[in-house]
């Protein structure tokens, strides 16, 4: 054999062995995109529910600190210091809203004290049937309590159930409740997942699924359509993981 034709013989070996490493690296490539097609949602989900529930600790550490002030600000409690009952509402929204940096404020109707259509009319809740939901699914939609649109994008919304603090609620007696969206209007605006509610006490804040008020190995379950799994227990759950 000359020399040309060794050449030649050497350089189709080069082009098959070239083309075979080829045809493995595509295979590999195809590997790749099928596994990170299956992980990765997988880990982004992760990641969105581990960031959720650190931004639930904060805020309800926020809230608490907030809560502490305001009884402060009326002799040590908040009993008696929204009178009215539901009325009261109003008062108490305004009150935290002193305290916290505010972008929005927003007026409840007047059987809770205040002057204008409620926080998911005036931009500061969630508007329309099924515009946030349940842990099980099902839809909830608009409320005409006051609330707040918070600076880092939190919504707020307050109930007062007796002024004077001695409302049943598991083992305590509360004044009334927050509801607070942690990431506003974004999604999944759902109880459980970005909004928690809390009862508020004559001096602190104690969140749904504690002390007796829902139980959250029924009521806090990821995938379940239970009617009884709506989501209120996540945020005692979540608080003390």
């Amino acid at each position: 054999m000359n020399f040309i034709a060794k050449m030649q013989q050497s350089n189709n070996k080069l082009v098959r062995k070239l083309g075979f490493t080829l045809a493995e690296t595509l295979i590999v490539i195809a590997i790749i995109g099928i596994i990170a097609s299956i992980v990765t949602p997988m880990l982004f989900g992760t990641t969105s529910d581990a960031e959720l529930k650190a931004a639930w600790k904060k805020s309800y550490a926020d809230l608490s600190q907030v809560t502490q002030l305001i009884a402060i600000d009326n002799g040590g409690t908040l009993a008696g210091a929204f009178p009215g009952d539901e009325a009261g509402s109003e008062d108490l929204k305004n009150a935290f809203a002193s305290k916290l940096n505010i972008i929005k404020d927003c007026s409840g109707i007047s059987a809770y004290g205040g002057t204008s259509s409620g926080a998911s009319g005036e931009g500061c809740w969630h508007d329309g049937a099924n515009s946030w939901f349940y842990l099980n699914g099902r839809g909830t939609g608009t409320t005409n309590r006051p609330g707040l649109l918070l600076n880092n994008s939190s919504l707020l919304i307050f109930y007062i159930n007796k002024s004077d603090c001695s409302y049943s609620a598991g083992d305590y007696t509360r004044c009334g409740l927050i509801y607070i969206d942690i990431n506003g209007f974004k999604k999944p605006n759902t109880l459980g997942k970005d909004i928690f509610t809390v009862s508020i006490t004559s001096n602190t804040l104690i969140p749904f699924g504690a002390r007796g008020l829902y139980n959250p190995s029924t009521g806090c379950i990821e995938g379940s359509t239970a009617s009884g799994n709506e989501g209120y227990a996540c945020a005692a759950k979540y608080l003390y993981e």
